[in-house]
């Protein structure tokens, strides 16, 4: 649990790192993707704790399961009010989108370590923000 709670920290302090000193919603959630696709080709990255822990221990009253859920409620959360501040369509859809990429991505990492699909990762992310935008512009 201490784990989690100290892996939920940082990944919100570099998230805040990565994101802080961009201009736009839409740079934001780029530049964290950039960051990710960096951070998943390193050797050392693993994948994620909180789905290496909601994957041991599946059993949704798990204390540490309980944590991993909450930290992933709340990236979701952040990616949908970076959305909404897009403009996008539909940010919440957007968000669970870009929250499937992620995951995707953490899991790639933990499958095949640094050579993983990540390398396609922000390409991915501006496709569906573009499609949300555009969507927007023909409404």
């Amino acid at each position: 649990m201490a784990y989690l709670r100290d892996s939920d920290t940082k990944f919100w302090e570099e998230f805040e790192k990565v994101t802080g000193g961009v201009g736009s919603p839409r740079q934001k959630l780029i530049r964290f993707f950039q960051a990710l696709a960096e951070y998943v080709s390193q050797p050392a990255c693993f994948g994620c704790p909180f789905l290496n822990v909601a994957a041991e221990y599946p059993d949704p009253h798990y204390p540490g399961h309980q944590v991993a859920l909450q930290h992933k409620e709340s990236v979701r959360q952040r990616f949908y009010e970076l959305a909404k501040q897009a403009g996008v369509r539909q940010p919440q859809v957007l968000a669970d989108q870009l929250f499937l990429l992620m995951d995707g991505t953490y899991m790639t990492a933990r499958m095949y370590g640094p050579k993983n699909p990540a390398k396609h990762l922000v390409e991915a992310v501006n496709t569906l923000i573009d499609s949300q935008l555009n969507q927007a512009e023909n409404l």
